[in-house]
């Protein structure tokens, strides 16, 4: 009856992340919905997803809002408990004082340097590692074997809608950056004309303004387009 309990709320679970995040394709959602179901599953005080970025593991997502920490907190793979599992590709259950194992990092500005127990669980997809989901609690827990594989489980399910994600992220940062690239060489064009100056010098009075009103060259590009627009429009 048990098992049959616990095989029943597996499958609401796999249900409900494939429901949420398997189809979405914004990386920051896909992070966030996966934190908040592993959180509620495990009745978690903190959650932390952290992605591999070349040979670190970059804290990604957080069960509680943590803006100055997303993105800068890092730790090499094999530092830490987190980077632990990646290295070695296994999950890492700590009941008590994990702050005093000896894989243990500390970053100081995080309050869960103190929580007693942790669950950390590699993200693996197609036999590749992507990141590692720790949860921890303030209090000592025993983690079970049937919260062990669930959590497992759940790792395994996120995985390929991360990968989905980042690859449309990568695709998005691309399609950006050559968008970006036209703006500019439009505006160093419209400059080149009217100043009558050489590229290289349109290129520099671009970053001269960017610079000195602190704005992007996406968007001092912009205002030059925009401006010659009306121009040509009188």
């Amino acid at each position: 009856m048990e098992k049959a309990k616990s095989e029943k709320k597996e499958l609401k679970l796999l249900y409900e992340i494939i429901q949420t995040v398997s189809y979405n394709l914004d990386l920051k959602e896909v992070l966030s919905r996966i934190v908040q179901i592993v959180s509620s599953v495990t009745k978690a005080d903190s959650c932390f997803l952290y992605l591999i970025d070349g040979g670190n593991l970059v804290l990604r997502a957080s069960l509680n809002p943590k803006p100055l920490e997303i993105g800068n907190i890092k730790m090499k793979i094999g530092e830490g408990i987190a980077g632990w599992a990646a290295q070695k590709q296994k999950t890492i259950a700590v009941a008590k004082e994990a702050y005093k194992d000896k894989r243990f990092k500390f970053f100081n500005s995080l309050p869960e340097d103190k929580f007693e127990a942790i669950l950390s669980v590699p993200i693996i997809y197609r036999d590749k590692i992507l990141g590692v989901i720790n949860v921890q609690h303030s209090k000592p827990k025993k983690y079970s074997k049937t919260e062990i594989v669930l959590f497992e489980l759940v790792a395994k399910a996120t995985g390929g809608a991360i990968d989905n994600a980042l690859l449309f992220s990568e695709k998005e940062a691309l399609k950006e950056a050559l968008e970006i690239r036209k703006l500019i060489e439009r505006a160093k064009g419209i400059l080149m004309k009217d100043l009558n100056i050489s590229e290289e010098e349109a290129y520099r009075l671009l970053h001269k303004k960017s610079m000195d009103k602190r704005l992007s060259l996406k968007e001092v590009a912009n205002a030059i387009i925009i401006s010659s627009d009306i121009k040509a429009k009188r």
